[in-house]
Protein backbone atom coordinates (compact mmCIF):
# COMPACT_ATOMS: atom_id res chain seq x y z
CA UNK A 1 0.00 0.00 0.00
CA UNK A 2 1.29 3.45 -0.91
CA UNK A 3 0.84 6.96 0.44
CA UNK A 4 -1.51 7.91 -2.41
CA UNK A 5 -3.90 5.16 -1.29
CA UNK A 6 -4.52 6.63 2.17
CA UNK A 7 -3.38 10.27 2.13
CA UNK A 8 -5.68 13.19 2.81
CA UNK A 9 -5.70 15.37 -0.29
CA UNK A 10 -7.80 18.24 1.05
CA UNK A 11 -4.94 19.54 3.19
CA UNK A 12 -5.29 22.58 5.42
CA UNK A 13 -2.06 24.57 5.18
CA UNK A 14 -0.75 27.96 6.25
CA UNK A 15 1.51 30.63 4.80
CA UNK A 16 4.84 31.39 6.51
CA UNK A 17 3.78 35.05 6.57
CA UNK A 18 0.56 34.32 8.51
CA UNK A 19 0.36 35.34 12.14
CA UNK A 20 0.74 32.83 14.93
CA UNK A 21 -2.72 33.74 16.24
CA UNK A 22 -4.28 33.03 12.86
CA UNK A 23 -2.47 29.68 12.65
CA UNK A 24 -3.75 28.67 16.08
CA UNK A 25 -7.28 29.65 15.08
CA UNK A 26 -7.03 27.51 11.92
CA UNK A 27 -5.80 24.53 13.93
CA UNK A 28 -8.60 24.82 16.47
CA UNK A 29 -11.31 25.39 13.86
CA UNK A 30 -10.24 22.32 11.88
CA UNK A 31 -9.49 20.15 14.91
CA UNK A 32 -5.95 19.39 13.73
CA UNK A 33 -2.67 19.42 15.63
CA UNK A 34 -0.34 20.44 12.84
CA UNK A 35 -0.16 22.52 9.69
CA UNK A 36 2.11 22.23 6.65
CA UNK A 37 3.61 25.63 5.92
CA UNK A 38 3.44 26.30 2.19
CA UNK A 39 5.11 29.11 0.26
CA UNK A 40 3.38 31.21 -2.40
CA UNK A 41 4.85 28.83 -4.98
CA UNK A 42 3.09 25.88 -3.35
CA UNK A 43 6.22 24.30 -1.88
CA UNK A 44 6.43 22.94 1.65
CA UNK A 45 8.84 25.07 3.64
CA UNK A 46 8.02 24.02 7.19
CA UNK A 47 5.63 22.41 9.66
CA UNK A 48 3.82 24.11 12.52
CA UNK A 49 2.60 21.81 15.29
CA UNK A 50 1.13 22.08 18.74
CA UNK A 51 4.53 21.18 20.13
CA UNK A 52 6.07 24.25 18.47
CA UNK A 53 3.60 26.45 20.31
CA UNK A 54 3.84 25.07 23.83
CA UNK A 55 6.69 27.40 24.84
CA UNK A 56 4.99 30.57 23.65
CA UNK A 57 5.27 33.67 25.88
CA UNK A 58 1.47 33.86 25.98
CA UNK A 59 1.44 30.56 27.87
CA UNK A 60 4.43 30.94 30.16
CA UNK A 61 5.18 33.72 32.62
CA UNK A 62 8.66 35.09 32.11
CA UNK A 63 10.94 34.52 35.07
CA UNK A 64 13.61 36.91 33.84
CA UNK A 65 14.30 39.78 36.22
CA UNK A 66 15.12 43.34 35.22
CA UNK A 67 18.77 42.71 36.11
CA UNK A 68 19.92 40.04 33.72
CA UNK A 69 22.85 39.76 31.40
CA UNK A 70 22.51 40.26 27.67
CA UNK A 71 21.23 37.28 25.76
CA UNK A 72 23.99 36.38 23.31
CA UNK A 73 23.99 32.60 22.76
CA UNK A 74 22.49 31.45 19.49
CA UNK A 75 20.35 28.89 21.28
CA UNK A 76 18.81 31.51 23.58
CA UNK A 77 18.28 33.91 20.69
CA UNK A 78 16.56 31.24 18.61
CA UNK A 79 14.37 30.31 21.58
CA UNK A 80 13.44 33.97 22.09
CA UNK A 81 12.40 34.32 18.45
CA UNK A 82 10.30 31.15 18.59
CA UNK A 83 8.52 32.20 21.78
CA UNK A 84 8.02 35.87 20.88
CA UNK A 85 7.87 35.98 17.08
CA UNK A 86 4.56 36.99 15.57
CA UNK A 87 4.74 35.07 12.26
CA UNK A 88 4.49 31.37 11.45
CA UNK A 89 7.96 31.57 9.87
CA UNK A 90 9.39 32.48 13.29
CA UNK A 91 7.85 29.49 15.06
CA UNK A 92 7.66 26.67 12.51
CA UNK A 93 10.09 23.77 12.18
CA UNK A 94 11.88 24.37 8.87
CA UNK A 95 13.39 20.89 8.56
CA UNK A 96 10.52 18.94 7.07
CA UNK A 97 10.52 15.25 6.29
CA UNK A 98 8.37 14.55 3.24
CA UNK A 99 7.33 11.53 1.21
CA UNK A 100 6.16 10.87 -2.34
CA UNK A 101 2.73 9.57 -3.38
CA UNK A 102 4.44 6.29 -4.32
CA UNK A 103 6.13 5.89 -0.92
CA UNK A 104 5.22 2.68 0.89
CA UNK A 105 3.00 3.17 3.93
CA UNK A 106 5.31 0.94 5.97
CA UNK A 107 8.22 3.30 5.23
CA UNK A 108 6.13 6.30 6.26
CA UNK A 109 5.18 4.55 9.50
CA UNK A 110 8.87 3.92 10.19
CA UNK A 111 9.65 7.62 9.61
CA UNK A 112 6.85 8.75 11.94
CA UNK A 113 8.10 6.42 14.63
CA UNK A 114 11.81 7.20 14.20
CA UNK A 115 11.38 10.98 14.20
CA UNK A 116 8.51 11.03 16.72
CA UNK A 117 6.24 13.06 14.48
CA UNK A 118 2.52 12.70 13.82
CA UNK A 119 2.20 13.49 10.11
CA UNK A 120 4.15 13.54 6.88
CA UNK A 121 3.49 15.89 3.95
CA UNK A 122 3.24 14.17 0.58
CA UNK A 123 4.84 16.12 -2.26
CA UNK A 124 5.01 15.71 -6.00
CA UNK A 125 7.44 17.81 -8.02
CA UNK A 126 8.11 19.71 -4.80
CA UNK A 127 4.48 20.73 -4.32
CA UNK A 128 2.13 19.64 -1.55
CA UNK A 129 -0.44 17.11 -2.79
CA UNK A 130 -1.49 15.42 0.45
CA UNK A 131 -0.65 14.46 3.98
CA UNK A 132 -0.46 11.14 5.85
CA UNK A 133 -1.05 11.13 9.59
CA UNK A 134 -0.79 8.44 12.21
CA UNK A 135 -4.57 8.24 12.18
CA UNK A 136 -4.60 7.53 8.44
CA UNK A 137 -2.25 4.62 9.00
CA UNK A 138 -4.18 3.30 11.99
CA UNK A 139 -7.30 3.11 9.82
CA UNK A 140 -5.58 0.34 7.85
CA UNK A 141 -5.94 -1.92 10.88
CA UNK A 142 -9.73 -1.53 10.84
CA UNK A 143 -9.96 -2.01 7.08
CA UNK A 144 -7.70 -5.08 6.96
CA UNK A 145 -9.66 -8.27 6.21
CA UNK A 146 -9.52 -10.89 8.98
CA UNK A 147 -7.35 -13.94 8.49
CA UNK A 148 -9.38 -16.90 7.32
CA UNK A 149 -8.19 -20.48 7.71
CA UNK A 150 -9.43 -23.57 5.89
CA UNK A 151 -11.90 -25.70 7.81
CA UNK A 152 -10.19 -29.08 7.41
CA UNK A 153 -8.01 -30.13 10.36
CA UNK A 154 -5.02 -31.11 8.20
CA UNK A 155 -5.12 -27.82 6.31
CA UNK A 156 -5.25 -25.88 9.59
CA UNK A 157 -2.29 -27.88 10.90
CA UNK A 158 -0.22 -27.10 7.82
CA UNK A 159 -1.16 -23.41 7.99
CA UNK A 160 -0.11 -23.13 11.64
CA UNK A 161 3.15 -25.01 11.03
CA UNK A 162 3.95 -22.71 8.11
CA UNK A 163 3.37 -19.55 10.15
CA UNK A 164 5.38 -20.86 13.10
CA UNK A 165 8.33 -21.38 10.78
CA UNK A 166 8.00 -18.17 8.76
CA UNK A 167 7.19 -15.80 11.64
CA UNK A 168 9.12 -17.25 14.58
CA UNK A 169 11.58 -19.68 13.01
CA UNK A 170 10.07 -22.62 14.92
CA UNK A 171 10.39 -25.88 13.00
CA UNK A 172 8.09 -28.91 13.41
CA UNK A 173 10.89 -30.54 15.41
CA UNK A 174 10.68 -27.70 17.97
CA UNK A 175 6.91 -27.34 18.14
CA UNK A 176 4.49 -30.11 17.20
CA UNK A 177 1.07 -29.10 15.88
CA UNK A 178 -2.02 -31.27 16.06
CA UNK A 179 -5.61 -30.34 15.20
CA UNK A 180 -8.84 -32.08 16.11
CA UNK A 181 -12.26 -30.69 15.25
CA UNK A 182 -10.70 -27.29 14.58
CA UNK A 183 -8.92 -27.12 17.95
CA UNK A 184 -5.16 -26.59 17.74
CA UNK A 185 -2.81 -28.20 20.25
CA UNK A 186 0.86 -27.29 20.44
CA UNK A 187 3.52 -29.41 22.15
CA UNK A 188 7.21 -28.69 22.50
CA UNK A 189 9.90 -26.94 24.49
CA UNK A 190 10.76 -23.25 24.33
CA UNK A 191 13.51 -21.15 25.88
CA UNK A 192 11.38 -18.45 27.50
CA UNK A 193 7.91 -17.37 28.55
CA UNK A 194 8.21 -14.52 26.07
CA UNK A 195 8.58 -16.93 23.15
CA UNK A 196 5.66 -18.92 24.47
CA UNK A 197 3.59 -15.74 24.53
CA UNK A 198 4.68 -14.96 20.96
CA UNK A 199 3.46 -18.39 19.88
CA UNK A 200 0.10 -17.78 21.55
CA UNK A 201 -0.10 -14.39 19.83
CA UNK A 202 0.53 -16.02 16.46
CA UNK A 203 -2.15 -18.64 16.99
CA UNK A 204 -4.72 -16.11 18.21
CA UNK A 205 -4.00 -13.84 15.24
CA UNK A 206 -5.07 -16.66 12.94
CA UNK A 207 -8.54 -16.73 14.45
CA UNK A 208 -8.24 -20.30 15.68
CA UNK A 209 -11.48 -21.68 17.14
CA UNK A 210 -9.78 -23.39 20.06
CA UNK A 211 -6.22 -23.56 21.36
CA UNK A 212 -4.55 -25.92 23.83
CA UNK A 213 -1.12 -24.76 24.99
CA UNK A 214 1.02 -27.71 26.09
CA UNK A 215 4.33 -25.95 25.51
CA UNK A 216 6.98 -26.16 28.21
CA UNK A 217 9.53 -23.48 29.02
CA UNK A 218 13.02 -24.77 29.67
CA UNK A 219 14.73 -22.62 32.27
CA UNK A 220 18.46 -22.95 33.08
CA UNK A 221 17.55 -24.64 36.38
CA UNK A 222 15.31 -27.20 34.72
CA UNK A 223 17.96 -27.89 32.09
CA UNK A 224 20.55 -28.50 34.81
CA UNK A 225 18.21 -30.87 36.65
CA UNK A 226 17.56 -32.72 33.40
CA UNK A 227 21.31 -33.17 32.85
CA UNK A 228 21.76 -34.46 36.39
CA UNK A 229 18.86 -36.90 35.99
CA UNK A 230 20.19 -38.23 32.70
CA UNK A 231 23.67 -38.61 34.21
Amino acid sequence: MQAKDIMTTNVVSISPAASVRHAVAVMLQNNISGLPVVSDEGRVCGMLTEGDLLLRREIRVSLRSSRVSEVTSELDLERYIRTHGWSVADVMSPDVIVALPESEVSDIADSLQAHRIKRLPIVENGRLVGIVSRRDILAIILDAPPTTLPREDESIRLAVRTRLRSDLGLTPQRVQVSVKNGEVTLDGHLESDLKRKAVRTLVESLGIGGYRDRLHVITPDSADRSDIASG
